[in-house]
């Protein structure tokens, strides 16, 4: 299996890079983990849209679906018609929330591109040849981490510091985990400290650090994870392959 980062910078796309997203490959199936702005740049480096088996969506904030707009037309004009509609598992009213941009005219259209399905706690699915559960997680709107392979791959997606975490990250091989934060800005959201934490307490393998605030140095959040995580910690960047 590999993941590869399409998109790690949390709510807005610093220069030359992408908003969250993740594309995972397990021999011929191939999962995108969220679709945040200019991440479909980035995946069109290493596939088609259409190579796709599955989109998850984890929350409904922008910087992690907004990137399905353009998808739209990708699928629509460019794409393979065999490989419609695109499996889309995301929280309930994602498909009502996200067809509000789009004109009523082209509603139809778009749901014969993307099927959506939900995604609640403890829900079990499949993508292609991937296991995949999904755990409510604290945040600010309802938001799910993902469970990969039986924890070959953990993401936290966006949330808080809680207790529910560590039995969530236990044993992971790779961590994928937010870590927005330096200081307190808003509330929601990881340090590198905390994220490290996590890691050593559920031991994990490999941390790996995304979502940070653009402005941020990633070497502070990396040195921060380190002061209280033994293992191997990795800052998360665009383009960057990483075998499981």
């Amino acid at each position: 299996m590999e993941l590869i980062i399409l998109g790690s910078s949390a709510a807005y796309p610093g220069a030359g890079r992408a908003c969250s997203g993740y594309l995972i490959k397990e021999d011929k199936s191939h999962l995108l983990l969220d679709i945040g702005t200019g991440a479909l740049s980035n995946l069109l480096r290493w596939l088609s849209p259409s190579e796709l088996d599955g989109l998850v969506i984890t929350h409904l904030h922008p910087d992690h679906f907004l990137d399905i707009y353009p998808l739209r037309f990708f699928l629509q004009i460019d794409g393979d018609p065999a490989a419609l509609p695109l499996k889309v598992l995301a929280p309930s009213g994602a498909s009502e929330f996200i067809i509000r941009l789009i004109d009523e005219d082209s509603r139809g259209k778009f749901f014969e591109l993307f099927d959506f399905n939900e995604i609640k706690e403890g829900a079990q699915l499949k993508v292609g040849r991937i296991n995949l559960t999904f755990h409510r997680v604290p945040h600010s709107i309802d938001t799910y981490a993902v469970v990969v392979d039986e924890k070959k791959l953990v993401y936290t997606s966006d949330c808080a510091y809680d207790n529910s975490l560590l039995e969530l990250a236990k044993g992971a091989e790779v961590f994928l985990c937010e870590a927005t934060l330096q200081k307190p800005i808003f509330p929601g959201h990881l340090t590198a400290a905390e994220a490290g934490k996590i890691a050593q307490k559920a031991g994990v393998k490999r941390l790996v650090l995304t979502h940070i605030w653009p402005s941020f140095d990633p070497e502070i959040s990396k040195k921060e994870a380190k002061e209280v995580f033994d293992g191997e910690v990795i800052i998360a960047k665009e383009n960057q392959r990483y075998s499981l």
